[in-house]
């Protein structure tokens, strides 16, 4: 007897069209994407002043994501600029902070516990170990920023799993999501598909906020070993509505990043300029401008050799 099953006409039909809107829909989705990258390429780019050897901009209202974005982005050579996290000895805002320390610019840099006003993941200044991952930052810290003499290195690290770096490097800061590791885009919409609360049906815990849309900060190099800074703007309808990690994945990609993570975000982004100010729109007083800026903890500031 034949172990062949026959199929009518109708069935292969149905298959058939399953599989033309799997690819239809597989290839909207790429053309939506190519065309929010030439977006954000052409849009009109606000020039930054910053010294000799770094570049930046600011691109307002660029419609991408299906949504309007305004994104700030500084690109330094670290041959050519000193990097340092700073802490000070309580929240402060960035722009004090940079400015008291000498900074020609600097963003916002690691998580810290509203309560206590303290770090809460592992930091490291002058090889002196200032704090360790508290076990609530455990699910969204999963990478580590190191600063060297001449470069600053973004790898995949868990908490916990710091013993390495901590031998080799003295200024060492902890953050996450890791974005892209070694060119390679980290997919954390996987992380979140099945991860969800019985209520609602929504992602649990810090996977939820990753796809919410929220001001984000990110820091990252590319393949020469240049390093960006990057704060998109958020809680501004019409002018920012802030991205989901998936789309500041997706940015840090179009900016041609190797490696790239997350840092604090939500109405502490910031992005502060020697010579312009306050870069970006903070969101802590919920307006479009440049005075929202929240007192924070540690910040990643930059300054000429």
């Amino acid at each position: 007897m034949s172990n062949f099953v026959i199929y009518d006409k109708g069935y292969f039909m149905k298959k058939l069209l399953v599989f033309c809107l799997a690819i239809s829909c597989a290839t909207i989705s790429v053309i939506a994407q190519n065309l929010d990258s030439l977006r954000l390429v052409t849009a009109a780019h606000e020039r930054l002043s910053l010294p000799k050897g770094a570049e930046g901009y600011t691109t307002k209202r660029v419609n991408i994501f299906s949504s309007t974005q305004t994104i700030s982005v500084i690109c330094y050579s670290p041959r050519s600029f000193t990097t340092a996290i700073v802490l000070p000895e309580k929240l402060t805002l960035l722009s004090t902070t940079a400015g008291a320390n000498g900074a020609d610019f600097g963003v916002n840099a690691g998580y810290w516990d509203v309560t206590n006003a303290k770090p809460s993941t592992l930091l490291r200044i002058g090889g002196r170990q200032i704090a360790t991952t508290a076990d609530f930052e455990k699910e969204r810290v999963d990478g580590i920023v190191c600063i060297a003499k001449r470069k600053v290195i973004i790898d995949h690290c868990k908490a916990g799993e710091e013993g390495p770096y901590v031998a080799k490097y003295d200024n060492i800061l902890a953050s996450g999501p890791v974005l892209i590791d070694e060119g390679k885009s980290v997919d954390h919409e996987a992380y979140t598909r099945g991860m969800v609360d019985n209520a609602g049906g929504k992602p649990v815990g810090a996977f939820y906020t990753y796809t919410q849309r929220h001001p984000r900060t990110a820091i990252g190099t590319d393949h020469k070993g240049l390093v960006y800074l990057v704060v998109v703007d958020g809680r501004s309808e019409g002018n920012a509505d802030g991205v989901t990690i998936a789309e500041l994945t997706k940015i840090c990609e179009w900016l041609g990043l190797c490696d790239a993570i997350n840092l604090d975000g939500g109405s502490s982004s910031t992005m502060w300029g020697k010579q312009t100010g306050v870069i970006n729109h903070p969101s802590r007083n919920r307006k479009f401008d440049h005075a929202g800026e929240r007192r924070v903890s540690s910040c990643i500031v930059v300054k000429s050799r």
